[in-house]
């Protein structure tokens, strides 16, 4: 399962600043008659400490979406590009502190990579030096140098998928704009070159020629600089030279955040009767059934999905009232990418236009929770699952192993904590089986709905077990839990398998 950098506001105290519960839960251990009464003072400070949290980062959405609606009123771009750098950027400050330095540092490499690497090398460059320095700077403390707020996390990684995508249009248009030339030059050659039209389109629609200028707005661009969803670099420039800073998009924003309040209530009365601290307690062990701790998993999952949905529909919401990924029906936008059916963005008249947000939709609730397992996956953090498909997996030279590389990058992004690895290096076992099982037992079922309802059932019993890795990220506390479950989700997962094994396949009706 792949997500974005939003887990980074969700983890358990491990990750606050003050770490004021284990504080207060060692100072009141100290008095053994008031153990009682301390250890539910704790509960209930760690819970507010938890909600204060989330209330700041609601309030930091809310106000993303407000500005969004006054930024796009400018009509001078370069006006409305440095107004939302210097927001960016004092967001970024504001969260970090002198933090704020790795992210200055890693968007002024990157920006002298981009402009001055040549671009058939800029992107393997700009990919390597990102995800080191990532590394680097989740291990600060052993070079001497201070722990760095989860909140700079959130940035840095969002940060380096915005470079290294950057490093892959430049890239990307250099290729394109040699290969329209050898057509133009060579007439045999233009002749064959089926797709010359698209070529010329591809150049004039999606290539990019940015300066260290142009880098550095981009990477501190206040529209998804602490919650995402990624989008490119041609998409944050259509935003700034949109000629429809008198159409309001607040209609699209409106219809977007529609069930976001019932999300919101669902997370908190989910989240106030399903704790995470509860799985870790020695109540869920000593006292609970292993049926109990087998369903406590699905309330959990419920949990985060809920908290995950409000969160990324606030941040598309952001960038529908800013303008970002405003492109015309007829184009075709998709998740990340953007318009794919370029032909129809000639149109200049914007004001007639039927727009579609499809290029910054980073959620599908409806088929999140009833797709099966790889369904899911498609519907989940889109634009950083599209960004993860054309970085990584397309590029992978070894193709059987190409799913496994991608999830294990996925991980390496989230972090360094072993729940990450556990989860996600999970998941291509999963989809194994759960092709297995759709090629044999699908073509058996005279009614499809029943079978996607069984794939969804699985699906959500599947996530839940490696959500518990996802939330509990340390490798023992995750195995404890799994191991009081008997590693039940990965025992289904090779049983599931064997037994496709013994189905034997329907063969086609003859036709007489």
């Amino acid at each position: 399962m792949v997500t974005s950098s939003m887990e980074l506001f969700i983890e358990d105290d491990r990750l606050l600043p003050f770490n004021f519960n284990r504080l207060f839960c060692h100072l009141s251990g100290c008095t053994s008659r008031l153990q009682p009464i301390s250890e539910k003072f704790c509960r209930v400070f760690a819970a507010s400490i938890m909600i204060w949290d989330d209330v700041i980062y609601l309030l930091l959405l809310l106000s993303t979406i407000g500005l969004g609606e006054v930024i796009r009123r400018f009509d001078n771009a370069k006006l409305k590009q440095n107004v939302a750098s210097i927001i960016g950027f004092a967001i970024v400050f504001i969260v970090s502190g002198f933090h704020s330095l790795h992210c200055v540092l890693t968007a002024t490499v990157n920006a002298f990579i981009i402009c001055f690497v040549s671009p058939k090398y800029c992107h393997g460059l700009s990919f390597g030096f990102s995800f080191a320095y990532l590394l680097f700077f989740r291990f600060t403390t052993v070079f001497g140098f201070p722990q760095v707020p989860s909140h700079t996390n959130a940035i840095q990684m969002l940060l380096t998928l915005r470079m290294v995508g950057l490093a892959l249009e430049v890239h990307e248009t250099a290729k394109h704009r040699k290969q329209l030339e050898e057509a133009n030059i060579d007439s045999k050659k233009q002749d064959g070159y089926k797709d010359l039209k698209q070529l010329e389109l591809a150049c004039e629609y999606q290539g990019v020629s940015p300066n260290v200028a142009d880098v550095l707005n981009y990477a501190f661009c206040y529209i998804g600089v602490l919650t995402g969803p990624y989008y490119k670099y041609r998409t944050y420039r259509d935003m700034l030279h949109a000629n429809d800073s008198q159409i309001s998009f607040l209609n699209y924003a409106r219809k977007r955040v529609q069930y976001v309040p019932i999300y919101v209530v669902l997370f908190l009365i989910s989240n106030y009767y399903f704790p995470l601290s509860y799985a870790t307690s020695a109540e869920i062990f000593e006292e609970r059934s292993f049926l109990f701790r087998v369903w406590y998993m699905t309330p959990l999952f419920f949990t985060f999905r809920m908290r995950f949905y409000s969160g990324f529909i606030l941040s598309e919401a952001a960038c529908i009232t800013a303008g970002l990924g405003a492109y015309p029906v007829e184009s075709q936008p998709k998740p990340g990418n953007g318009p794919t059916a370029l032909q129809h963005l000639s149109n200049k008249e914007r004001s007639s236009i039927t727009y579609s947000f499809e290029t910054v939709h980073n959620i599908d609730e409806y088929t999140a929770e009833t797709a099966d397992v790889r369904g899911s996956m498609k519907a989940w953090n889109m634009t950083v699952q599209w960004w993860l498909a054309v970085n990584v997996h397309r590029r992978f030279p070894f193709k059987p192993l190409r799913t496994v590389a991608t999830m294990l990058m996925s991980a390496f992004w989230h972090g360094v904590h072993s729940g990450y690895y556990l989860s996600m290096l999970t998941v291509p076992f999963i989809l194994v089986a759960e092709d297995a099982v759709k090629r044999k037992l699908r073509p058996l079922m005279n009614n499809p709905k029943i079978y996607n309802f069984m794939a969804g059932f699985m699906k959500n019993q599947w996530f839940s077990y490696m959500g518990m890795a996802f939330s509990l990220l340390s490798m023992d506390t995750t195995f404890a839990y799994w191991k009081s479950i008997f590693f039940i989700g990965h025992l289904i997962i090779p049983l599931s398998y064997i037994a496709c094994l013994w189905i034997r396949p329907q063969k086609p009706n003859k036709v007489e």
